[in-house]
Order: structure tokens, then sequence, then C-alpha cells
């Protein structure tokens, strides 16, 4: 048997191979589609496929064949899918309703969007034969398109290198151009890449999100996703936020490209566990890449500015095991608890004003976070980590301001912690590489004692399955 370095036990990966961002997220009875950008042949970026999965509880997957193969009209680039439930395009037969993907095909210099369909529940595709149903505009960067719907038309929206533009269709078929945003708004540190935009229910009424990936420019270096609240009006995105204003949905290093489920009463998000910097070098195998867990979406007032709230979904039917305990520690005091590689913790601080250090640790080697309320500052440190010679970049310490410290959830799956702060208003999710059997968290107080409440859930494999042919 080849030998596994780094594997997940319940995010999902391909059965080999190289992975990267999320495609085609679609709910159709009961099944969870995810899409992602894949090359079959190699563990570095290549040409790209559309590779497929489905799960009932965004836990356990089941791989599937390959959806969308490169053909004359390039590779098969991000895009989304839909449920064309009244049959807008005219491509239903049967009872069934058909599932529309929109993506894009990418040929070096050149990228145009193309339409796919399938008639049962995406197990097979088949290419609509007047594509590309958008020509580009002499745009170098034309990508990412998702769609949505808006009352009784199909909105779509696609990154422009340095701005957004929204389309309009009657059929999902025939795409026409009403709108842009971005080039005066937020950061341009980098190519703007696979848009979303997301409405939400806040006590204020409807309120729009439109996030956008850019790579690079990120808080803490390379890749990563800013977001702009406001509103939208069927053609328009109106920002309520400053031009110069920059809100990151993941202060880590490795959250990126992250999308929307369509088809579902809520928002529901999943991303891409890498950063561009070191993508094609980090040291797993026989698959590189991986996905985060799938986040619910919220939008809270926090300070008078709204933020985006994310919760992981529930982990707890892979639970084996569940600790709670209670830590009292003094000034300068350590204390420590055995974990599993899959592990659920979640923390609850007496005091949120108070340093202190918790760590992820192995044999000789650790990832510390730290908060330190006299600057405002939280940081995780990867520098002690002793595999991080593949790249110059992975070595960092990476931080965040923050005034307080309420709770903490961390999700812990053998060389990736996602961190919820607050009650997920603040997050970042950072991957490491430890050769160890077990970790071992570890809390130091700083010049003040701590209390901690803490619940630890030791988790279960849900290595995902392949299709039997």
């Amino acid at each position: 048997m080849e030998k596994q370095l780094y594997r997940p036990h319940f995010h999902f990966i391909p059965e080999s191979n190289w992975i990267n961002d999320p495609n085609g997220l679609c709910y159709l009875e009961g099944e969870y589609h995810l899409f992602y950008q894949h090359h079959p042949k190699s563990k570095v970026w290549g040409p790209m496929h559309w590779g497929h999965a489905v799960s009932r509880d965004l836990l356990h997957w089941e791989h599937l064949p390959i959806a969308l193969y490169p053909d004359e009209n390039g590779q098969i680039f991000s895009g989304s899918a839909v449920v064309d439930e009244e049959n807008t395009s005219g491509l239903q037969e049967g009872e069934t309703p058909v599932m529309i993907a929109l993506f894009t095909h990418h040929q070096e210099g050149h990228e145009t969007q193309s339409i796919a369909y399938s008639k049962d529940k995406g197990r097979s595709w088949t290419k609509y034969p007047h594509n590309p149903v958008i020509e580009n505009p002499g745009l170098k960067d034309f990508r990412d398109p998702k769609m949505f719907r808006y009352e009784d038309v199909w909105m779509m929206i696609l990154a422009c290198g340095d701005h957004i533009r929204f389309y309009q269709s009657e059929n999902l078929l025939d795409w026409a151009y009403v709108s842009s945003f971005g080039q005066a708004y937020g950061t341009h540190g980098g190519v703007w890449e696979c848009p979303d935009l997301i409405r939400f229910q806040t006590e204020e009424g409807g309120k729009w999100v439109l996030i956008v990936s850019i790579n690079p420019g990120g808080p803490n270096g390379g890749s990563a996703i800013q977001y702009f609240t406001g509103d939208f009006d069927g053609k328009v995105f109106h920002c309520d936020q400053p031009k110069e204003q920059v809100k990151w949905a993941d202060f880590g290093r490795d959250f990126y490209a992250a999308v929307t489920w369509s088809n579902l009463s809520y928002p529901l998000w999943i991303g891409w566990m890498s950063n561009w910097q070191y993508a094609n070098e980090v040291p797993t195998h026989p698959f590189r890449g991986s996905m985060s867990s799938p986040r619910k979406l919220s939008l809270r007032k926090v300070e008078g500015d709204y933020q985006l709230v994310q919760e992981p979904v529930d982990v707890s039917p892979l639970a084996e095991r569940t600790e709670s305990k209670s830590l009292h520690l003094v000034a300068a005091e350590t204390a420590s608890h055995k974990l599993s590689k899959q592990s659920h913790v979640i923390i609850d601080y007496e005091y949120p004003s108070v340093p202190f250090e918790l760590s992820i640790k192995g044999e000789g080697e650790k990832v510390t976070m730290k908060f330190d309320p006299s600057t405002s500052n939280f940081s995780l440190d990867r520098t002690e980590v002793k595999n991080t010679q593949f790249s110059e970049h992975f070595a960092s310490v990476d931080s965040i301001s923050l005034k307080h410290m309420e709770d903490m959830e961390l999700i812990i799956d053998e060389c990736s912690v996602e961190i919820f702060l607050n009650q997920g208003t603040i997050v970042m999710t950072e991957l490491f590489y430890m050769d160890t059997e077990l970790f071992t968290l570890e809390w130091e107080a700083g010049d003040s004692e701590i209390k901690v409440d803490y619940q630890v859930q030791e988790l279960s494999t849900a290595l995902q399955k392949a299709e039997k042919s």
C-alpha cells in the first residue's frame, strides 16, 4: 500500500494528486455536490479538470468520476452550478431537474465562459454545443463565474482582474452585462478571483456580502479572501463601507477561493486550505491540497460594523471520546492535555483580557497561539515546526488585532488547525506538518492567572470512499 503523508481524516482531499478551488457547489435531493479544480496526473498544478464528490452529511464524502475534462476551448477553470428547477434553460427532460454548470474555459491569455449540464443529478455532464456563452471583452483575467437567483432572473458575477462584473440571464444560456464594482474599493495587492454574492438576514433587514479572493495581497502574505458589505438591487452592488476599508474573511495563511453552496436555505461555504506561496510544494502524499471544514455563515454587527461570522459544521457525529475539564493557572504556570491528531476543542476563558499561550506540541516542535491584550494582538507561530524547509514562505508568525479573548474553537486534523475566536467573528486557518503520533495541547499563563473551561472531542476517521465502477 502506498505510504500516506499528512493525510487528513475528515477534511476532503482527492484520492491522489492536485486539488485547489472548490467549484460548482450545489445541493440537490439530499446530496451536497463538491466539484473542485483537479489535476489527475500530477501533484502540482497543471491542466485543470473538475473533480467531483458528494456527501449527505458534509463529513463523509464519496468520490465520483471526473465531471469535466479540458477540450479544444481550453482548461476547465473555476465556476459554479445551480439547479434549474423551473427549467428556464429548456434543457430538462423528464422529472429530474437539470443541473447547470457555468465555468471558465482557460487558454493562455484568453478566458471565456461556458456551460455544461447534467440530467442525472450530476453523475454525467454534457457540454453545451454553443460554448462559449460569454466571449472575452478584451481582459486578461476574466474568470470564476458564480451564479445565483435574484427574484425571477439569474445573476452571475465574474472576476476581472481588479474588479467584479455582474451579468443577468433569463435562461442561464444567454447572458448580458449589467454593471461592475470594485476598482476603487478594498485592496488590490493581487488579482481578484473567485467571487460570490451572499444575502443575509440581519436584525436591520436584508444585507449583502460580496466575497473576493485575492492573490497575492493577504494580511499575512500570499492569497486570502476579502469581503464587502452593502446592498444589491438586482443590477448594482452598493457598498456601505469606506473605499479604503479591507475586511478579511480569514486571517490565517491557508483559506482561499471559498464559495457557497447553491440551492440551500442558508449560507454554507468551503474553501481551499492552502496558499499560492507554497501550494505546489507542501510535503503531502499522494495528494496535494485539501478543503477546509464546511462553515455556516452569518452576519453580525460588532462595534457598529458588519462582520462575517463563521461556524464549522457539527463534527460531533465523528466523536469517539469527549472530555470536559477546567483549569486555573497562576502566572507563568503551565498545564497540558494529550490530544488526538483529529480533535475538536472548545475553550471558554473566564478572564477575556489576560495574556496566555496555547501550543499544539509534537516531539520537539510546536505551533504556538499567543494572546497579548497589552498590544491587542493574537498570533500563530509555526516557525518552531521542523518541516518547513520545502518553502521559504512557510515558516511564519501570523497575527491579527484582537482586544479580548472570550472563547476559542479549534478544528484539528493531522496537518491543519482552524481557529474560531469570539463566536466565530475572527477566524484563522493554518497548515503545519509534524511527525508525531499524538499532539499535546499546552497552556501557559502570562503575567496573570487564567481560568479555562474546555472540552475535547477525539474524532474518528471519515476517510473518503471511491465510487465502485
